[in-house]
């Protein structure tokens, strides 16, 4: 409080007493300090009230702003999803083709051993299944590319080296068709032979001369045949053997590439989120596997007991 205030209130006193000089303090405060505020606020308040429709106006063009960017942001939102739903339609499909054929060319290991289909019959279908396992290349992650790439590089190699071993044993199988087509007509010149005989017998001509040549026609035709017998049971006697050996073979790489595709699957489940638990899958993988070469096992026992 000033000096001077001080002299007003001590006038105030003297000229109006001690409860008068109160009221008047109280005024005097009042006028002092409230009214000074007061007026201030009142004036905040006017021009809140002029600005208000300015501001209403900045408030409003601000949601309209934030409601175009809300949109853009759902919009674009749902292109990257529509997006990432193609792209997953597409691996699907294109995994789901890739899976069968893998199936198939794995198959085609197996197949080898089965001499009666041609090279050509076995490996028809490969370079169909080739492409569309190499579009894995294009959609699919390192993950799923490492191990596509490493079972087919298998299944390649595997295909040329048992294509290879594969030649003895088909030349083999031709020698034999031959030997036994050659058997064959002998064994018909020998029939034909014998009906002679049996006609002559029924004629009653006992031409010395034409039995004679019928007899050792005859003769000739049996030793030729018995000689290709031998022959025959020879080559069959072999490659039984080096068929079943193959077999053996064969079979074995195709379990042997088989142990590649849980990777393959497991990576192809992760990218379509089909989960599964990798140690699950294993567990029925490998138990089909294990029953799978259990089941070759006692059918090569049984087939090798055979031809003991």
């Amino acid at each position: 409080m000033s000096p001077e205030e001080i002299k007003i209130i001590f006038s105030f006193i003297l000229r109006y007493g001690i409860e008068g000089s109160l009221a008047g303090l109280v005024v005097f405060l009042l006028i002092k300090n409230f009214l000074p505020g007061y007026l201030t606020e009142k004036g905040k308040n006017l021009a809140t009230k002029e600005d208000v429709e300015e501001i209403t106006g900045k408030v409003e063009s601000i949601k309209t702003d934030y409601a175009k960017v809300i949109e853009e942001i759902r919009s674009n939102n749902q292109i990257k999803i529509s997006a990432i739903e193609r792209e997953k339609s597409l691996k699907k499909e294109i995994y789901m083709e890739a899976v069968e054929a893998i199936t198939r060319s794995q198959n085609i290991i197996s197949n080898f051993a089965n001499l009666n289909m041609t090279e050509q019959q076995i490996t028809s279908e490969f370079a169909n299944d080739a492409g569309k396992i190499a579009k894995v290349q294009v959609v699919g992650s390192k993950e799923t590319v490492r191990a596509v790439t490493t079972l087919m590089s298998n299944i390649g190699s595997s295909v040329i080296g048992l294509m290879l071993e594969r030649i003895s044993l088909m030349q083999r199988k031709i020698d034999i068709e031959i030997a036994q087509d050659q058997r064959n007509k002998h064994q018909n010149e020998i029939d034909r032979y014998i009906n002679l005989m049996k006609g002559l017998n029924f004629e009653g001509n006992y031409d010395k001369g034409k039995w004679e040549y019928i007899k050792n026609s005859l003769q000739f035709e049996t030793n030729q045949r018995d000689e290709l017998n031998i022959e025959i049971d020879a080559l069959w006697k072999t490659q039984n053997i080096e068929h079943m050996n193959y077999l053996r073979k064969t079979m074995g790489v195709f379990f042997e590439i088989s142990a590649l595709l849980p990777e393959v699957v497991l990576s192809v489940r992760k990218e379509l989120e089909l989960e599964i638990d990798p140690s699950d899958y294993k567990e029925i993988f490998d138990a089909n596997i294990a029953r799978g070469k259990e089941v070759f096992n006692d059918f090569i026992n049984k087939i090798s007991a055979q031809i003991a």
